[in-house]
């Protein structure tokens, strides 16, 4: 099989946390299980991670193929070698959410308190409490920031979560056809579906796990329900219209007559064989519950927020409709958050993030195209206070393995910077003090710069790091080769 600019074949990974997790309802998940796929290459400093959160029922499995399948990630259109989500420059953490049934734990798998399948045991779960075990595999990982965090629908909710929950930790968010908080409407679908569930005689009570009996035509159904409100009313005209399905005239009886009819009959019953009908209870709850508002204050639960973020709406989005994605952007205007936000122009309803790959890579690419300089330096700087000896200076570089080190004086300002070439030339000349042998014309760079400005300011200077100053001259960061690899290459 020809994989063109694909991944190729990748594996699921999987990471069991070695603590209980608590629950934001105040309940403990035992030592859950993170289903994981990454795809890339990490740099030295880390600073090309990008999280990438799946819609309800998706999958850790966002690209690339597994051995022996037919189809792809649910994502390959975006992630990958030379697309919106390069491979070549980023490092790509995508993780299944717990709750679910594909290798995170859920209620489908097995509670250690009893040793039978979880089914209702199973304890009600958040957005923030995925959120909350994602950033438990970020640990394991030693993943200290995200250079941004992306999802579509709940992914875009954990998205704006991780905004929230660990502001300091995400430098850019991009949030697809997702609300800061659930509708009525919405709440009133996922109940419909859910009810399609319950009223199933197989459901019985969650526990069909060990009978030969599944809650099939609930979850077929639900499914149906759930589909109707991905496309838009234009999509199923043009692809369906009223054409009849394998028969020229109306019978006018109960069977299936209509294209329309086939086509979600068969969404359904497919299904039903790729998805358990208790997580599908306990995600369409976690959906309902979402709500970042305090006190009805959306102001008031987006103030954390600290990252540059771009809103994504659909056009032809009825369940996450334009105006709730305006909202979103008029408050994180108003708190004066660095917000971008583009429309994308797409016939096919809430699903259009997972089909219009032209526009939906264009808007993404650019986005991501101007990353700034506090996007991926590191704030934790080491520095010397003039004051210090030539010594000093010497182990702090050689215990912290850096070749540049700023310099202060006493108000804390940048007067020079030390190099490993700076004190070779100490000994050479037996010097004492840092100020005879600092360099003191220091080229520096702002935390608003472009990545690509630095890189081009390092490769005509010739050197492999730059202070990161504001406008007082206080070093707030720093920047190195380190930081941009990966980031900046030459196709």
């Amino acid at each position: 099989m020809s994989y063109g600019k694909s991944l190729g074949i990748v594996k699921t990974q999987y990471y069991q946390i070695d603590e209980d997790i608590e629950l934001e309802i105040g309940n403990k998940l035992q030592k859950p299980t993170i289903a994981y796929e990454t795809y890339g290459t990490l740099n030295e400093e880390k600073s090309n991670v990008i999280l990438v959160c799946h819609p309800f029922t998706g999958s850790a499995h966002a690209a690339g193929w597994h051995d022996g399948d037919d189809k792809p990630g649910w994502w390959n259109t975006i992630i990958g070698p030379g697309k919106p989500i390069d491979t070549k420059k980023y490092y790509v953490i995508c993780s299944n959410v717990i709750g679910s049934c594909k290798g995170s734990t859920g209620p489908s798998d097995i509670n250690p308190d009893t040793g039978d399948f979880y089914a209702l045991s199973f304890p009600i779960i958040t957005i923030k409490d995925m959120v909350n075990v994602q950033k438990k595999l970020l640990d394991h990982l030693d993943i200290k920031y995200l250079f941004a965090v992306i999802g579509g629908s709940m992914g875009g909710m954990q998205a704006l979560q991780w905004s929230i929950s660990y502001p300091s930790m995400i430098r850019n968010a991009i949030v697809i056809a997702a609300g800061a908080y659930s509708t009525t409407q919405q709440i009133a679908f996922n109940e419909v579906q859910r009810r399609a569930i319950l009223e199933d005689p197989l459901w019985n009570q969650g526990n069909y796990y060990n009978t030969d009996s599944y809650p099939e035509q609930g979850l077929s159904l639900a499914r149906m329900i759930g589909h109707i409100t991905y496309l838009s009313n234009d999509s199923m005209r043009e692809k369906f219209g009223r054409r009849l399905q394998d028969k020229d005239q109306f019978s006018y009886n109960f069977d299936t007559e209509f294209q329309v009819e086939s086509y979600l009959k068969h969404q359904g019953f497919s299904f039903t064989k790729r998805f358990d009908a208790n997580s599908y209870l306990y995600l369409t709850k976690a959906l309902d519950y979402f709500d970042l508002r305090v006190n009805n204050s959306l102001e008031e639960g987006l103030k954390s927020i600290k990252c540059r973020m771009l809103i994504i709406s659909i056009s032809s989005d009825w369940l996450y409709t334009q105006e709730q994605l305006e909202e979103l952007v008029m408050v994180l205007n108003s708190i004066n958050v660095d917000v971008s936000y583009s429309k994308l122009n797409s016939e096919y309803g809430h699903d259009a993030f997972l089909i219009e790959n032209g526009q939906l890579n264009y808007i993404i690419s650019n986005f991501l195209s101007k990353a700034r300089v506090k996007d991926v330096m590191s704030k934790q700087v080491l520095t010397l206070s003039v004051n210090q000896g030539i010594k000093e200076a010497a182990e702090l570089m050689l215990n912290e393995n850096k070749t540049h080190i700023p310099v202060l004086n006493d108000q804390n300002q940048l007067i020079g910077i030390v190099t490993a070439w700076d004190l070779s030339k100490a000994i050479a000349k037996d010097s004492d003090t840092i100020d005879e042998i600092m360099t003191k014309d220091v080229l520096t760079c702002y935390e608003d710069d472009s990545i690509y400005d630095v890189s081009s300011k390092l490769k005509e200077h010739n050197i492999s790091g730059l202070p990161v100053i504001d406008s007082d001259n206080n070093v707030i960061g720093i920047i190195t080769t380190a930081h941009l690899s990966n980031l900046i290459y030459k196709d």
